[in-house]
């Protein structure tokens, strides 16, 4: 069996397709297919800065961060995002098949991006499996409109459809629709590692990893660092928005994004882990993969308001007001070492059976029997 992937590009975070595919290329071929896009670039700075890139990765044997594994192929296409013009699409399609290599064995699509289903058609596909992991329909930095219809297009002809959280799952057919949580890769995140330079620990430390961009409550952050001016807030991951009024606050400190195999060292070394979400429907459909990651390295975790979270609770404290929040840090930031291992032990238990391993297998299995359900009614 052979997967077709259409994803994020291939290193550039680490995504649950990236995941989920990492441990499956053991012994299956993956070719994956970087980013196609969800709307229409424009002439900004940043646009251009990511034209740029995506011209420099296809044109070279560039990878943004080293990988202990990767797919068999990784097509990095140079076609035009959101191609709506039908002659645009059809020199896009002609462009991109003469890259995706010729099938070998039954051919799975991963169609991580709704905007995929323009592409089916040259992908000689066996099964084509739609892996929802976002609200596609509130999702900042997309062509909602655009997308919400590709993605309407790419529901009628999946056979499978995955979806990484319940309430993502309820937007879907039931018939063909499973829900596919998120895993954690639990022995990275457990075992013990050093700690990076960057954290001090004369001071408590109060952590967060990811995109810095607008699901953040940025107003809730300041608060918190105002009103803890003797503890540390550390953002690690790349700035998508400008946070002015943070970088004011001497006592958070902004760090770049690092390969994830590095996390680890900040999460083990944090007094506190957060998820400073703000309310509206992306995050209420989300669930995040460093949620299980927090849980793993066994570092103690605030967060907002969202169904993912709560399900942890109480390993998860939830918070809603900044007083909420003052009061949970002020509580986990003075636990004893004994009182940290124990809360670890627990909440590593918690996490054990979450593995992208055992989220492969479920993969596997519903695969096999789509695969043979078609057989027989063919």
């Amino acid at each position: 069996m052979e997967f077709l992937v259409f994803g994020e590009d291939w290193g550039r975070h680490p995504s649950s397709s990236q995941h989920l595919l990492s441990v499956l290329m053991h012994d299956h071929s993956v070719t994956w297919i970087n980013s196609i896009g969800l709307r229409q670039p424009n002439l900004t700075m940043r646009d251009l800065k990511r034209i740029n890139e995506k011209i420099t990765t296809a044109l070279t044997n560039y990878e943004p961060l080293a990988v202990s594994i990767k797919p068999r192929k990784i097509i990095k296409p140079l076609v035009w995002p959101l191609a709506k013009s039908v002659n645009m699409l059809k020199i896009n399609q002609f462009l991109l098949r003469r890259q995706i290599p010729p099938k070998k064995y039954h051919r799975v699509i991963w169609a991580a991006l709704p905007t995929a289903v323009d592409y089916l058609e040259i992908s000689e596909s066996d099964l084509v499996i739609y892996y929802c992991g976002d609200d596609f329909s509130a999702l900042a930095g997309v062509d909602h409109q655009y997308v919400a219809e590709a993605e309407q297009r790419l529901i009628q002809v999946s056979d499978i459809i995955l979806t990484a959280s319940p309430t993502l799952q309820q937007k879907f057919p039931q018939d063909k629709t499973w829900l596919l949580p998120h895993g954690v890769a639990i022995n990275n995140f457990k075992q013990p590692t050093s700690k990076p330079t960057e954290i001090c620990v004369d001071q408590p430390s109060i952590g967060f990893y990811g995109s810095i961009n607008n699901w953040l409550d940025m107003k809730l952050l300041k608060c918190l660092a105002e009103s803890r001016p003797h503890m540390n807030f550390y953002l690690v991951g790349r700035k998508d928005v400008n946070p002015f009024e943070l970088k004011q606050l001497s006592n958070i400190h902004f760090l770049p994004a690092c390969p994830h195999n590095q996390l680890p060292g900040y999460l083990q070394h944090w007094s506190i882990a957060i998820l400073p979400f703000v309310d509206n429907p992306q995050i209420q459909a989300c669930n995040p993969l460093k949620l299980r990651e927090y849980l793993a390295s066994g570092c103690p975790v605030i967060s907002s308001n969202f169904p993912a979270a709560t399900e942890y609770q109480p390993l998860v404290t939830i918070a809603t007001t900044v007083n909420q929040w003052l009061e949970a840090i002020d509580k986990l930031s003075q636990l004893s070492e004994l009182e940290r291992q124990h809360y670890a032990t627990r909440a590593q238990d918690k996490v054990k059976d979450e593995s992208w391993e055992n989220r492969s297998k479920e993969v596997l299995q519903l695969i096999s029997s789509a695969l043979k359900q078609k057989k027989y009614s063919s």
